[in-house]
């Protein structure tokens, strides 16, 4: 199941696990909406067999949940052009990530994503584009 609710007018996401398409949703994509939520709350009871998520270009918020929810099937993680903060979260259990945007975080009164690049990254074998 693919969902394109791109260039909306979109201000929130919520999730519900008792909605038919939860477990066979696929592919999201929210991208250039005007999504203005903490990047925790968008991540809490997000679908479970998601393989792209791309919410490029909102107003997200906040540090990256640790842990990071158990995407397993995750390929595609497009959060670039918001305003994300903190530290990288693990991501090993994404073992299937190819792709993982996290550029251009709008500097806030956190001063955007700090710290280092994890050494978890180098167990991303499929992880082709950073």
């Amino acid at each position: 199941l693919y969902a394109n609710f791109s260039k909306n007018n979109f201000t929130c996401v919520s999730f519900k696990r008792h909605n038919p398409s939860y477990n066979t949703l696929r592919v999201l994509d929210l991208s250039h909406n005007s999504i203005r939520q903490d990047v925790s709350d968008f991540f809490r009871n997000v679908p479970p067999n998601l393989e792209e998520l791309l919410f490029t270009d909102n107003n997200i918020r906040g540090t990256i949940p640790e842990p990071f929810p158990s995407l397993e099937y995750l390929r595609r993680l497009d959060i670039s052009n918001n305003i994300i903060s903190g530290t990288l979260p693990d991501l090993s259990r994404a073992i299937w990530l190819r792709e993982l945007d996290l550029s251009n975080q709008r500097q806030s009164e956190f001063g955007g994503l700090t710290g280092a690049i994890s050494s978890d990254f180098s167990s991303l074998q499929d992880l082709l584009v950073l």
